[in-house]
């Protein structure tokens, strides 16, 4: 019976932390974030994504809000692109940097409010963010975005911006064009 209970223990154990983990990491930015917590884009909407964009090896691209990082890899990977992300939440955090280590994806992950970042030298924005935070993010990348600069918004529109294209997967992406 004791070995049975250390079998059950080493397997689960560390999945009880992980979530442990997770539970307190999204508590601790829910002040920041209202709420939302990182959800992963799939990777079926991620391929649909990139089949629209076209990037050089030279563009810049930033992922607000990266999670756990995988459209910063998927980028890498079709593009060769080296992109940015921003992520608030520690745990995504730690994982979109473990992530890329691990993938060796020269990605660079910064832990911070994308809010306070400085989007003017960027040639492509995505975000998978919730409505609520969305209008303050268009009025920001008004202030500072460049001219042709893309957006994807991924499940949500940004109010005041309109979209050049919308690809009905599951959830709608939209694509824009400053």
């Amino acid at each position: 019976m004791d070995k049975v209970l250390w079998i059950f223990l080493g397997i689960a154990g560390p999945l009880i932390l992980f979530k442990l983990v997770y539970a307190l990491s999204t508590a601790l930015v829910l002040p920041r974030t209202r709420g939302a917590m990182f959800v992963g884009t799939s990777r079926r909407k991620i391929r649909a994504i990139l089949e629209e964009l076209s990037l050089s090896p030279s563009a810049r691209v930033v992922d607000l809000g990266c999670g756990d990082g995988r459209f910063l890899r998927a980028v890498w990977r079709r593009y060769r692109v080296r992109a940015v992300g921003y992520e608030i939440n520690p745990f995504a955090w730690v994982l979109a940097r473990s992530l890329n280590a691990l993938f060796r994806v020269p990605a660079e992950v910064r832990f911070g409010d994308f809010m306070q970042a400085d989007l003017s030298g960027y040639d492509l924005i995505f975000c998978y963010l919730f409505p609520d935070v969305l209008p303050r993010l268009e009025e920001k990348i008004r202030r500072e975005a460049r001219p042709g600069t893309f957006i994807v918004s991924a499940n949500f529109p940004l109010p005041g911006l309109k979209p050049q294209k919308v690809l009905h997967l599951d959830d709608p992406v939209y694509f824009y064009r400053l």
